[in-house]
């Protein structure tokens, strides 16, 4: 039996990677590079190809899949995939010294696995185990490495230096990945549809949280991809992607549970979501900026108002100063006594003219 020795020597390895780690207290790396963008040219490049080869096959076979496959379904697969990746999960947290999450990690896989019948149902985040998602890219980033330069790679989209690194590392460390590669009990058909659900679960989310219609709308969709991609990266670095990223036992509020993005539950909110909130916030707070001119800050607010009160002054004192005038045009004549013109003789009375004498 090769295969259950095959599936522990990547945890083994993980493990005697934590003893050398452990205590160890680092600042998480940061993407300085990343955002300068010192590969643009490049980067532009590949991302005219990317797009183009997405609107002509993944975006028509997205829409398809979202449309055909019943929304139940599409939630279950999503469900299964994530509670394959939850092995790979807890490693990334004893990796970050986080034993805490990496508990919760693998309570979420026997929980889901038993009771949620195989991931169909996530009934670990109904009695409070929420998802806490880590892969090894984080993980580094954890141990203080920098993202380096953001690259966009053909027919994979958007990463860094360091991400690249850490898909490849997971390629043979995440249990999952490895045994569907090197399992000879799963059949080839099956390996590849594994992959193609995969990539097409991965679109179909995309095209539900509305980032085509956002990309569709920006004055430069390569900025605002890249920009939406590092804070996502970042949120998930610092933990802030999920609700269930808390090493306390704090309690979980019905509004985590429902913006979780695992649950069973319908959510009230009108916005659609990935399934993400690392990536739906990033898509909300471009959203926000690029609405954001439209906007008026308090303080433009407050000078309106008092451009608006001294509009208003100056335009009621102009009023006043022109019903005085008014008043004052009509009275003057009423007003006014008219004096005798000097220049003009004034005519002899009756008694002292000429014509008023009798003649005798």
């Amino acid at each position: 039996m090769t295969a259950p020795k095959s599936l522990l020597r990547p945890a083994l390895v993980s493990f005697s990677a934590l003893a050398l780690l452990g205590g160890c207290t680092i600042t998480p790396g940061t993407d300085t590079l990343a955002q300068t963008d010192p590969l643009e040219k490049f980067n532009r490049k590949v991302w005219n190809i990317n797009s183009k080869a997405d609107k002509l096959v993944m975006q028509p076979v997205a829409k398809y899949y979202n449309k055909k496959v019943p929304e139940p379904v599409r939630k279950a697969i999503i469900r299964i995939f994530a509670n394959l990746e939850e092995p790979f999960n807890a490693i990334n947290n004893l990796l970050q010294g986080k034993p805490y999450l990496a508990g919760k990690n693998i309570a979420r896989l026997a929980i889901n696995t038993t009771v949620g019948i195989g991931g169909i149902r996530d009934t670990a985040t109904k009695i409070g185990v929420v998802s806490t998602v880590e892969d090894f890219g984080q993980t580094m980033a954890r141990w203080g490495m920098n993202g380096g330069p953001y690259f966009v790679l053909p027919f994979m989209g958007p990463t860094t230096m360091r991400d690249a690194v850490g898909t490849g590392i997971a390629q043979w460390a995440d249990p999952f990945s490895y045994c569907v590669r090197e399992c000879h009990f799963v059949p080839n058909a099956a390996t590849y549809a594994i992959a193609v659900v995969s990539v097409v679960k991965m679109r179909a989310q995309m095209a539900e949280s509305g980032a085509d219609s956002f990309l569709e709308s920006s004055l430069d969709p390569y900025a605002a991809a890249r920009s939406a991609f590092l804070q996502h990266r970042r949120a998930q670095i610092m933990d802030q992607d999920a609700p269930g990223n808390k090493s306390s036992n704090a309690a979980i509020t019905d509004a985590d549970l429902g913006s979780s993005g695992l649950d069973d539950t319908s959510s009230t909110s009108t916005s659609t979501s990935t399934g993400d909130p690392a990536l739906d916030n990033a898509v909300a707070d471009l959203e926000s900026k690029a609405k954001g001119n439209d906007t008026p800050t308090p303080s433009q607010t407050s000078q309106t108002s008092q451009t608006s009160q001294t509009s208003q002054t100056s335009q009621t004192s102009q009023t006043v100063n022109v019903k005085e005038k008014s008043e004052q045009a009509i009275t003057a004549p009423t007003e006014k006594t008219i004096s005798p013109d000097p220049e003009k003789k004034s005519l002899p009375s009756p008694e002292n003219s000429d014509l008023g004498q009798k003649k005798p």
